[in-house]
C-alpha cells in the first residue's frame, strides 16, 4: 500500500485539501486534466495562488501534470489519500440498500448461484469487472521450514504444516553455499514462521530475517518466499464477470493496454498471487495503480472485500477498474455485499467444506 507519510499529511491545509478533492472529483467524471482557472470557479482563491498550491501538491507527489502547458492528474498517491479518507467512514447511506437484499432472497441456496449472482450483483451497482474468490482453509498453520542438501548446487525446501502435510521444491543455489548457512536459516525462518497461518505470513519480515541471517543471493529469497506464497493460493477458484466492463474505460482504449489486463484476469493463478501479496487485516481495502505486485495490472484498481464463512474459511470479492474509479460510491457497495455474501453462505457451508466441491 502506498504510504501516506505524516509529514506529507501536515502539509496538506485545509485549501490543498479542498484543491485535491476538486482535481480527484473533476478528474474521476471527465478524464480531463484539471485547470487552474477551473479550479477557481470553486475554490475561493486568486489563480496565482491557486496556481502555487497545485505546484506545491505536484512536488509532493499528489498531482502530476502530463504536460507542460496543460492541467494536472491525481497521482496513485492522490486516490491513496482519498480512500483513506473514505475508510475512516463507511457509513454512507445507499440509495439502492434494498437491492441487495432482494437479490439474496431470491437466489438459490446452491453455492454456484449465490457466487454467479453476487458477480451480477457487484458489476451492476459499481459498473466495473467483479471477482468473487471461492472460501478457502485460512488456518493451515506452518510447523517449520527445512533446507535439506540435494546435489550439487540444489537444495530442497521442505515446508510441514501443524497437521502434517507436506510440501517441497527444489531450489539452486550458489555452490559455497554451507550446511550451516542452510541450519542457521532453517532455524531463524522456523522461528519466525511456527504458529503462524500460511495466509498471515509476512514476506517483507521475512526478507529482513533471510537478509540478516545468511549472505545469499536475493533469487533464493524469490524461490523461498514463492514456494510458501504458492500454497497460499493453491487450488482457489476465482469467477470474474465479463471483461468487457473494460472496453468503455478511455484507459483502456489501446488494444495493449487492454490485453495486459486481460491476460491477469485469464491467469487465476497469477491474479490470486497478485491479490494475496497485497491483502492486509482490513476487511474492506484497495489495491491502487502502482501497489499492485504485477506490473500489468498498474493502470488498474482493485477495491475487495474478505468474507469468512464458519467451518469453510475466508474467500474475496471485489471490483477492478481504473485508478481513477469512484471509490466514494464503490466501497461502501464493497463492503455492504461483503457483509451480504458471509451471511448467505452461512446458511449453505455445508456445501463449502474441504474435501466436498464447491
Amino acid at each position: 500500500m502506498e504510504i501516506l507519510r505524516q509529514d506529507l499529511l501536515g502539509r496538506l491545509t485545509q485549501r490543498r485539501r479542498a484543491i485535491l478533492r476538486h482535481v480527484i472529483s473533476s478528474y474521476v467524471r471527465n478524464v480531463r486534466p484539471v485547470s487552474s482557472s477551473l479550479i477557481s470557479e470553486s475554490v475561493k482563491a486568486s489563480s496565482a495562488t491557486i496556481r502555487n498550491e497545485l505546484a506545491a501538491l505536484e512536488e509532493m507527489g499528489f498531482l502530476m501534470q502530463p504536460h507542460t502547458s496543460g492541467g494536472r492528474i491525481p497521482t496513485d498517491l492522490a486516490y491513496r489519500y482519498l480512500v483513506e479518507e473514505l475508510l475512516s467512514d463507511l457509513s454512507e447511506t445507499l440509495a439502492d440498500r434494498g437491492r441487495v437484499a432482494e437479490v439474496y432472497s431470491q437466489l438459490s441456496s446452491e453455492t454456484e448461484s449465490l457466487f454467479e449472482g453476487t458477480l451480477d450483483l457487484l458489476t451492476e451497482m459499481t459498473g466495473y469487472v467483479a471477482w468473487v474468490s471461492l472460501p478457502r482453509p485460512s488456518a493451515l498453520e506452518i510447523r517449520s521450514l527445512n533446507f535439506v542438501e540435494a546435489g550439487e548446487q540444489e537444495i530442497l525446501a521442505v515446508l510441514v504444516t501443524a497437521t502434517g502435510v507436506m510440501q517441497s521444491r527444489r531450489i539452486r543455489v550458489p555452490l559455497e553455499t554451507s550446511s550451516l548457512d542452510l541450519a542457521r536459516l532453517s532455524e531463524s525462518l522456523t522461528n519466525y514462521l511456527r504458529h503462524r497461518s500460511i495466509i498471515e505470513v509476512d514476506y517483507q519480515e521475512m526478507r529482513r530475517i533471510f537478509i540478516e541471517t545468511v549472505n545469499l543471493p536475493e533469487g533464493m529469497y524469490e524461490a523461498v518466499s514463492s514456494f510458501i506464497e504458492g500454497m497460499s493460493f493453491s487450488g482457489e477458484r476465482v469467477m470474474f464477470s465479463n471483461a468487457l466492463k473494460l472496453v468503455v474505460q478511455p484507459e483502456f482504449s489501446s488494444s495493449e493496454s487492454l490485453n495486459s489486463v486481460v491476460n491477469v484476469l485469464q491467469d487465476r493463478d497469477r491474479f490470486i498471487r497478485n491479490l494475496r501479496s497485497r491483502l492486509n487485516s482490513r476487511s474492506v481495502q484497495t489495491i491502487i495503480g502502482s501497489e499492485n505486485s504485477d506490473p500489468d495490472l498498474h493502470q488498474v484498481s482493485l477495491v475487495l472485500s474478505r468474507y469468512d464463512v464458519p467451518r469453510a474459511g475466508e474467500g474475496t470479492l471485489g471490483v477492478i477498474g481504473p485508478t481513477r474509479l469512484f471509490y466514494d460510491r464503490t466501497l461502501p457497495w464493497i463492503k455492504l455485499i461483503g457483509e451480504s455474501i458471509a451471511s448467505a453462505l452461512s446458511d449453505s457451508s455445508e456445501g463449502l467444506l474441504p474435501g466436498r466441491d464447491g
